[in-house]
């Protein structure tokens, strides 16, 4: 029985050095991302991520809102500048995540709220609510 503890010792100590942490294999289906200059030039830039260092662009839409004309400019800021009957407005945006598609309004109470890029709804005190149908225009 003398050597029992010296070999229970070993057993024990092979067991724990079994679970140790072990390593993933490396991933070969990725290279890994290159530190050259050179290279970063010559990459691509991903179209869905908006580069910071860029100017939002501008964009139009000319809508019919059931015989109504709407002439809104979208300022990709979070603004609309909106001709309506020939009055002229600006409406800002109000987002909640619940919502569907843009809100944007005024403290008068005209609302466009677009969904997609061509259909809105056009709402303003006084009048009735309309649907609208968009054409994209030129800036």
């Amino acid at each position: 029985m003398r050597h029992a503890p010296p070999l229970l010792i070993a057993v024990l100590g092979f067991a724990l050095a079994g679970c140790s942490p072990a390593q993933a294999p490396a991933d070969d289906t990725v290279p890994p991302p290159s530190t050259d200059a050179s290279s970063a030039a010559m990459t691509p830039h991903d179209p869905e991520t908006p580069s910071t260092d860029a100017a939002p662009i501008a964009r139009v839409v000319h809508y019919d809102c059931e015989g109504t004309q709407v002439d809104a400019t979208f300022d990709g800021r979070g603004q609309a500048s909106v001709a309506i009957d020939g009055a002229h407005v600006v409406l800002r945006t109000e987002s909640d995540p619940a919502m569907q598609g843009a809100r944007y309004a005024d403290d008068q109470g005209t609302v466009l709220w677009t969904r997609g890029a061509n259909d809105a709804i056009l709402l303003r005190s006084g009048h009735p609510d309309r649907v609208c149908t968009g054409t994209p225009g030129t800036p």
